[in-house]
């Protein structure tokens, strides 16, 4: 956003997270307009010191912006997540315009998903949502019906990575897999709510109709015991259903298009809405046909039966049908797949979404 924003006239001053933030994505032009500092967060079952350390943090914070903003001639403050709103009173201290973008969900308990909205309404100008179904979630659920919302989609994936012309030979050559096998392909960490499980086991029916299919399942582990359990379950699971041969866990991989390019069908399963799942744009990109969960943010990124299909979450009877009926067809992959990619250079192309960034920011600065 930062690098984008300058080609219309907005030069960017970048505050970002100490603890998580590798170097590597810095260009050295940027280091010089880069200030980091730590970013703390609320988190459940945590002990009065870590509440209290929060807070202190939080309260540091907002000196600091406030001397950022105005060292630096700050005149508009864009807070890039709902839970950092130290940065908005900043800027209400600084009295300077202020945008809240919102990209998720706040899974917490009662009292924060009540107030975090609401801070965010008092503090901001304008809040941006990246979807309808986070304003349903964040604010209507919670009573809250504000002006100040604005529904800005994601930019779809870069052109340059993403598009109808990636190889995907490579891939098919790597795990052994001819012209004449299927591959099925989900692309998400492992987060048991991204619905592996879901797939694995819509797996068998697939493979009732169509033995040559193969189901890959990309992406990474993640820390803690909790995850660490889901993920051994998972890869247990092909054994339980006896599809261990048909099943390939590829671990974390940098090489998404050209596995997506070798893929015939790229499932979304989540079991949970997703406020804007990025992966769905991607296989949409590449001009694969996509099947989504129902839910979240995939709802406006798909025309169910036009551009990708959407199912039922967590139906892995409602998956494999789908699955099948696209396996079965070739020409419905290929019009949905070409839908698809013409979806995300229309709709979601990264002109749109800048352009209607930019216009906020001068309506704010202008005082309109």
């Amino acid at each position: 956003m930062s690098r984008e924003i300058k080609k219309r006239g907005y030069d960017s001053i970048l505050v970002l997270p100490q603890e998580n933030t590798p170097p590597a994505l810095l260009l050295d032009e940027e280091r010089n307009q880069v200030y980091m500092l730590r970013f703390p967060r609320p988190r459940l079952h945590q002990s009065l010191r870590y509440h209290f350390n929060y807070f202190r943090y939080n309260a540091q914070s907002v000196y600091r912006y406030v001397d950022i903003i105005r060292k630096e001639h700050v005149s508009i403050v864009h807070v890039n997540e709902v839970l950092d709103l130290s940065a908005a009173v900043a800027a209400r201290i600084a009295r300077v315009p202020c945008v809240c973008h919102i990209r998720a969900f706040l899974p917490f308990p009662f009292i924060v998903k009540q107030g975090f909205p609401r801070l965010a309404v008092l503090l901001s100008n304008a809040i941006i949502c990246v979807s309808g179904s986070v304003y349903e979630n964040i604010f209507l659920r919670q009573g809250i019906d504000t002006s100040k919302v604005l529904i800005i989609h994601n930019p779809g994936p870069d052109p340059n990575q993403f598009h109808p012309g990636v190889n995907g030979d490579s891939i098919r050559k790597e795990f052994n897999l001819d012209k004449d096998t299927f591959l099925v392909t989900l692309v998400g960490a492992l987060h048991e709510w991204k619905g592996h499980a879901v797939l694995i086991r819509a797996a068998p029916n697939v493979l009732a109709s169509f033995p040559n299919t193969r189901f890959m399942i990309v992406g990474g582990e993640i820390r803690g015991v909790h995850h660490a359990e889901y993920a051994a379950r998972l890869k247990d699971l092909p054994c339980e259903l006896v599809i261990q041969e048909k099943v390939i866990f590829t671990g974390y991989r940098t090489d998404i298009p050209q596995i997506m390019a070798a893929s015939d069908i790229v499932p979304f399963c989540s079991i949970i809405p997703d406020p804007f799942p990025g992966v769905v744009l991607q296989g949409m990109s590449v001009g694969k046909p996509v099947i989504a969960s129902n839910i979240g943010g995939a709802k406006e990124q798909i025309e169910n039966g036009v551009s990708g299909l959407l199912v039922e979450p967590g139906n892995p009877t409602a998956l494999s049908e789908a699955i099948c009926y696209l396996l079965q067809n070739k020409a419905e992959r290929a019009r949905l797949g070409e839908a698809a990619a013409r979806r995300v250079r229309s709709t979601f192309k990264s002109d749109v979404f800048f352009g209607k960034l930019s216009n906020l920011y001068d309506d704010l600065i202008s005082g309109n």
